[in-house]
């Protein structure tokens, strides 16, 4: 019998890269997939395998002002609306959302018209929207093995790990290799939109800092906004520290593969992928994020002795330089950080989220 999956995503490639995962794992399976999302969620899913797809409204619950809040319900009551006519027709047996308010219209029709819903929690503090459907939910999934904001819940509580595309699992299979003293170092740094800005002012300069035969060593990938590049790119040439810089890498997990550090935000995907590729990184939680839930993933990798945070608010030149000298001045150290990296998160997510929920639909065959 052919499942009919419907995943709830939207927003970012955090929520959206997961459910691509899974969708991907489903189709393998025969199962038919229906994609619920927003405008903003159709930007990351060009490749993502759905056999139908309904865009829905939604917006930001936390919003302040009588306007704001009217708009608000209204994108979100033709969201819930549009999501029951998608679900309706597409015969869905169950709604699996991940989380963002995107998702928040998909699964409210779910539990509106009793079909079952589970939802899948990427990072280490369980999102609003998520908190908000857990309680209902056949399933709470998480992708690591902290998951703090839990509330009581009547479904299965699993670590399923957060499932990668395609892309990152191939480059898992490139093996780390330490750079010996004679060869170059390849450094990887990466924010998003709201990371870029920041990491130009700081990793540029702070590298630029390191003794003359180190710096000369360093090959540098840099994700950097147009706004800044001009800058960024004169800071680098100063230094004598070969870069390449651009606004975004389609080939990410390739990317991280051939790099022996990363410098990275720390959301749930950065971390997975940090993780199921093996490679140390210097992680700079999002100050803004939610519930402080950036710094909450990051542990996970320092803890396990991978990689070394550094708070936004503590972000400077200086501060940066003194995490980073030790750190590519040995390249055993990176070795070791590499390998601790590996396996923090479980391996195969999509395949053991797509057991879960298969095995709960044969419950209620």
């Amino acid at each position: 019998m052919t499942r009919r999956l419907a995943l709830a995503a939207g927003g970012t490639g955090g929520h959206m890269f997961p459910a691509e995962a899974l969708a991907e794992e489903a189709k393998k399976r025969g199962w038919s997939v229906l994609l619920l999302t927003d405008d903003r969620g159709m930007r990351y899913a060009k490749s993502f395998p759905a056999d139908q797809t309904a865009i829905l409204k939604a917006a930001n619950p936390n919003v302040r002002g009588p306007l704001a809040k009217l708009s608000m319900a209204s994108a979100m009551g033709q969201g819930v609306m549009a999501a029951r006519r998608a679900l309706t027709a597409f015969k869905a047996d169950m709604v699996v959302g991940f989380g963002g308010y995107p998702s928040a219209p998909g699964l409210f029709a779910a539990s509106s018209l009793k079909v079952p819903y589970g939802v899948h929690e990427q990072n280490a503090v369980l999102g609003r929207v998520n908190r908000r459907a857990a309680p209902s939910a056949r399933f709470v999934a998480h992708g690591f093995a902290r998951l703090d904001r839990l509330p009581k819940i009547k479904g299965k509580l699993v670590q399923t790990g957060n499932p990668v595309r395609q892309a990152v699992q191939d480059a898992a299979g490139i093996p780390y290799v330490p750079p010996s003293e004679a060869d170059k170092i390849r450094v990887l740094i990466f924010g998003g939109s709201q990371g870029a800005s920041l990491f130009g002012r700081v990793f540029p300069q702070a590298l630029a800092s390191f003794p003359s035969p180190l710096r000369e060593r360093l090959e540098v990938t840099h994700q950097v906004s147009e706004t800044d590049h001009d800058a960024v790119s004169q800071a680098y040439a100063a230094a004598g520290i070969t870069a390449e810089l651009a606004p975004f890498f389609v080939d990410l997990p390739r990317r991280i593969a051939q790099s022996h550090f990363v410098m990275a935000r720390s959301g749930a995907s950065t971390v997975t992928e940090l993780s199921v590729i093996g490679r140390p990184s210097l992680l700079v939680p999002l100050g803004i994020a939610m519930d402080d839930h950036q710094r909450a993933n990051a542990e996970v990798l320092v803890e396990a002795g991978a990689a070394d945070i550094l708070l936004e608010g503590k972000a400077t030149p200086e501060a940066a330089a003194a995490l980073l000298l030790p750190r590519l001045s040995a390249g055993s150290d990176l070795g070791n950080r590499a390998a601790a990296a590996r396996g923090k998160v479980p391996a195969n997510a999509a395949a053991t989220l797509a057991d879960l929920i298969d095995a709960l639909l044969e419950q209620r065959a």
